[in-house]
């Protein structure tokens, strides 16, 4: 499979610089993160007039190869086989994202007997762990998962799907591989590291937790951490993600994105349930970026050969590490040194190891795409 990456400014620089591929280089897929400040209907033109099938998401960052830009557009081309891949662009109304997702499940495994997903989500109240789980009900099975919700720029206002037909604030956007053609593999890095004792969930209502050991949820942050009222929302959401034990005896991190000191509730980017335990995290020192970087390396060892990388990083890590983000990319794309792009999602999607496919937050998730 032949891939280019690239970063440019603008969507007129964009055009030339894909036209700049022509003829030697004729893609048929493209993967695009751009800030939400640009023209995502001039983008899709340049891709729509020379039929390239488009998949894409606003950000609160981007990244191409090794470097992390702001208020930018970076690219992916791709030539591969159009039968080796689907787009899917699905909208969701008052019915809400479950029997969307639901449905984008069944499409994947009517495409594909063995598929494999990158999946992009638009809206900022998307419950991500009721898209993970409808999805998988609808395909009947787990599948290769690999993604990120797409930011805006932490202007928390909207955020954006589109490919070549739709653009949208409310919808998932998944590419759906053959992996029988089309490896997908990769791993979910955070980091974080649980402090404090267990404590249980005793009042929810999909992704609001109202009571925390019989407590309200926004008492019992503002108590724990001595965090004062005017800054408690930018605090929680940067440092301290709870690690929710799942069944299988791991855990995942879900970060708070909205804090409510009249009804006492916390909000989080995906749901839990009533019962469930978590122990609280805390901004871990600078060492997790090489702790990070050890680990991606040790996957390196595992899968050597790549085609194009496609990362995804929390926006909270970069407002918990800050300029030193930029090691943790670097660091990344010198292991595989291929083609590669991302951007710094609100959430992520992607294997810790389990075998399984998750949402994450304050995670870097990488996906590897390699042509078999």
């Amino acid at each position: 499979m032949k891939v280019h990456s690239f970063h440019c400014e603008s969507p007129e620089e964009l055009k030339k610089m894909v036209l700049e591929q022509y003829p030697a280089f004729q893609p048929t897929l493209a993967v695009v993160f751009c800030s939400s400040g640009q023209d995502i209907n001039a983008i899709r033109s340049v891709f729509n007039a020379l039929a390239i099938d488009l998949v894409g998401c606003t950000t609160a960052g981007e990244i191409a190869d090794a470097q992390l830009y702001e208020q930018s557009i970076v690219v992916m081309l791709l030539a591969i086989d159009r039968s080796f891949y689907r787009v899917l662009l699905e909208t969701f109304d008052a019915q809400g994202v479950g029997p969307t997702a639901e449905a984008l499940g069944k499409q994947a495994v009517a495409a594909f007997k063995h598929p494999g997903g990158i999946m992009l989500t638009g809206g900022l109240t998307i419950d991500a762990e009721l898209v993970i789980e409808s999805l998988r009900k609808g395909a009947g099975k787990s599948i290769p998962m690999y993604g990120g919700m797409a930011g805006d720029d932490l202007e928390m206002r909207e955020t954006i799907i589109f490919d070549n037909v739709t653009v949208s604030s409310q919808g998932l956007l998944l590419l759906v591989l053959d992996t029988d053609h089309v490896s997908l593999q990769g791993v979910a890095v955070s980091g974080w590291e649980p402090i404090g004792g267990v404590n249980t969930i005793t009042k929810a209502e999909g992704n609001i937790i109202y009571t925390i050991n019989d407590e309200r949820a926004y008492d019992v942050f503002i108590r724990y951490f001595g965090l004062s009222e005017e800054d408690v929302l930018i605090s929680i959401q940067t440092n301290y993600p709870l690690q929710i034990y799942k069944e299988g005896g791991y855990s995942v991190l879900r970060s708070p994105i909205v804090v409510n000191d009249k009804d006492g509730s916390i909000t989080l980017s995906a749901s839990v349930k009533e019962g469930e335990k978590f122990r609280f995290s805390s901004s871990p020192g600078f060492e997790v970026i090489d702790m990070a970087i050890s680990k991606f390396q040790d996957f390196h060892q595992k899968v050597a050969d790549a085609d194009a990388l496609i990362l995804f990083s929390c926006k909270g890590r970069h407002g918990a590490f800050g300029p030193l983000l930029e090691d943790e990319v670097n660091g990344i794309f010198r292991e595989w040194k291929k083609p590669m792009i991302g951007f710094l999602s609100y959430g992520e999607f992607g294997d810790t190891g389990e075998g399984r496919c998750e949402f994450h937050n304050s995670t870097c998730s990488l996906a590897i795409l390699k042509e078999k």
